[in-house]
């Protein structure tokens, strides 16, 4: 499960943003079938779940490494950019990874 330890508290739309934590990148890389498909998934996914209104806005993720099972130890970082239709308000992010979810961290979206 992704584990997000540091995270920007406070968000604006449109500026860039870095989380820590660790397996943002899963345990494999998805799947594969032979030598024609390599559908890799391993790439961490952030959103941003309004407090109030429960409407969820994927932000675009980016710089992080695909290196995976990284265990315990603290995981390469992810930057994102909060998109200009993320509600402002009280919120909650969440990093996914391989369709497992993080618990929520709490941030405020100006």
């Amino acid at each position: 499960m992704p584990v997000i330890y540091a995270w920007p508290p406070i968000v604006r739309s449109g500026d860039t943003y870095r989380l820590t934590g660790t397996q943002f990148n899963g345990l494999s890389e998805g799947v594969s079938y032979g030598d024609d498909v390599q559908a890799a998934t391993n790439f961490p996914i952030v959103t941003i779940v309004n407090n109030a209104t429960g409407h969820v806005f994927y932000q675009r993720s980016f710089g992080f490494t695909r290196s995976l099972a990284s265990g315990v130890e603290a995981g390469t970082p992810t930057d994102f950019t909060v998109t200009t239709t993320t509600e402002t308000g009280a919120s909650s992010l969440y990093v996914i990874a391989n369709g497992i979810t993080s618990d929520p961290v709490p941030v405020v979206v100006q």
